[in-house]
């Protein structure tokens, strides 16, 4: 995909006014399913449109712009290697829909997962020609080490932490241990740890043994097809976004 020069998400206060008055959010039910190979409803729905399992942390996010492909937000994911799956690279920009459109409007598509600066995640890779998010649904994980234990832990989209994968679906913690609320001025920074998330990271499933998971359940689902780094070409952003929601001026004349 040809990108217009990437322009830094940290952008000047008065500039981040402006967009604050003119965030325009999308519902975007279609876009999950457009995005996969079927609806993921089930673990197993989840690694047929998976291509690949990999880790990585997010360095930085920067923003982009093409006349069909829309605003994307860009976070480069760093240090990758491959829990399942084959992906070579070792830095991999994941360029997610939404962002600045111009100086007055930001696209926003709350369905989509944020991922944030200086954060590890366990992710699932699409195999689909993607247009949305180059991420399974929400099979995205913030890794975080349990203080106790001293290994890695899983946080979902939700902010709970996850105890448990089988085939039948994921379990989570009762309680979030992290923030979900997005700070529009500062969308990018890593949220914190809520007070006492300690005890519920300490009954979390570990990354070995989610993984482990994952191999068992690879026998009945096994990954296929490529992931492609690129947004498809056969779709127009603002026209597939108004299919949900029309677009407007926050600021109307």
């Amino acid at each position: 995909m040809r990108y217009q020069e990437a322009t830094s998400a940290r952008r000047l206060p008065q500039f981040i006014w402006l967009l604050l008055t003119a965030i325009l959010v999308m519902a975007s039910s279609t876009g999950a399913i457009a995005d996969s190979i079927r609806a993921v409803e089930t673990p197993l729905d989840a690694l047929a449109s998976t291509a690949a399992i990999v880790e990585g942390t997010i360095r930085e996010n920067t923003y982009t712009f093409d006349p069909a492909a829309g605003p994307r937000t860009v976070a480069t994911l760093a240090d990758v290697t491959a829990d399942f799956g084959r992906l070579d690279d070792k830095t991999l920009p994941l360029a997610t829909l939404g962002g600045p459109i111009s100086e007055k409007q930001e696209l926003f598509i709350p369905e989509l997962p944020v991922l944030t600066d200086d954060t590890r995640y366990l992710l699932f890779l699409t195999n689909a020609d993607w247009f949305f998010s180059p991420v399974v649904e929400n099979y995205v994980f913030r890794l975080e080490t349990d203080p106790q234990r001293g290994t890695d832990v899983l946080i979902a989209p939700s902010g709970r932490a996850v105890v448990g994968l089988s085939a039948d679906g994921l379990e989570f913690s009762q309680e979030p241990v992290m923030d979900t609320q997005i700070d529009f001025i500062s969308p990018h920074a890593k949220p914190r740890l809520r007070e006492g998330a300690a005890a519920q990271l300490a009954t979390a499933m570990s990354k070995q043994d989610f993984l482990a998971a994952v191999r068992d359940l690879l026998k009945a689902a096994p990954l296929q097809g490529e992931f492609r780094s690129s947004p498809t070409r056969d779709r127009v952003w603002n026209q597939i976004t108004a299919e949900a929601a029309p677009l407007r001026d926050a600021n109307p004349r």
